[in-house]
Parts: C-alpha cells; sequence; structure tokens
C-alpha cells in the first residue's frame, strides 16, 4: 500500500523556501532612513519657513547628502526589496512546485512600504531647499 502526501506536510529542505535577506534589508533600510531623519532634526537642521508661516526643521545647506541617503534608503530600497521579495517568491514557486512560501515576509515589506514612502517625503522635502539655493532656484 502506497502512503498518501497530506496537505499539510512540510516541504523537504530540498525544496527551498523564501528568502528572509530582502526582509532584513528592507526593515533595515527603513530603520537606518528613521534614525538619518531623526538625527538631522535633533542635530543638522535649522528652522525653515515654508507652508503658510510654519517653519519645519529642515537640514542645513551643508549636510544635504545625510537626506539624500536617507531618500535612497527610504523608499527605493524598500520598494526595490518588496519587488525582490515578490518576484523571489513566484519564481521559486514556478522552479519547484514544493518551494515553501512565506507571505508574512512579502505582508510585512507591504506595511513597511507605508512609512518607507513618508520618511521618503520628509528627505525629499530637506533636500529640496539646500538644493534650490545650490541651484539659485530660491
Amino acid at each position: 500500500m502506497t502512503s498518501a502526501v497530506h496537505a499539510t506536510a512540510r516541504p523537504s529542505s530540498r525544496a527551498g523556501g523564501a528568502s528572509p535577506i530582502p526582509l532584513a534589508i528592507g526593515l533595515g533600510a527603513l530603520a537606518v532612513s528613521l534614525i538619518i531623519a531623526v538625527v538631522v532634526i535633533a542635530g543638522f537642521s535649522a528652522p525653515v519657513e515654508l507652508f503658510a508661516g510654519v517653519p519645519l526643521p529642515l537640514v542645513l545647506a551643508e549636510h544635504w547628502w545625510l537626506s539624500l541617503i536617507g531618500y535612497l534608503l527610504t523608499p527605493l530600497v524598500v520598494i526595490a526589496c518588496y519587488g525582490w521579495d515578490v518576484i523571489g517568491q513566484r519564481g521559486g514557486v514556478r522552479r519547484n512546485a514544493n518551494f515553501a512560501l512565506n507571505a508574512r515576509y512579502t505582508s510585512l515589506l507591504r506595511w513597511a512600504l507605508w512609512p518607507a514612502v513618508a520618511i521618503g517625503i520628509w528627505h525629499i522635502l530637506n533636500l529640496s531647499v539646500p538644493l534650490s539655493e545650490a541651484w539659485g532656484l530660491s
């Protein structure tokens, strides 16, 4: 008598599974970008009136590169990691039907996109003033 394979059986170790690397890189980029934003606000900013006379603590011109790094980390790296995870998991299933998907990785990265975009907007706003001054647009 042959044994039936159960739907709840775990795939063999040869089947492979979703990689946690995109998740780790994406969440790490989000954390570093948030730290950069806090450091810029705490120590490398000055109040600038942009909208209706409301002063915002924007980066000083000589430290604009901090916001550029923050912008590259969020949202660009986080979005790239989300795409990497989705493509990697779909490709894994195409290559091997026993590939172990991990929807939690994709879900966490999808939720990380929202704060990544918000922090990215903050970094873009920080870049706008020093770069417009450097280019003679202000």
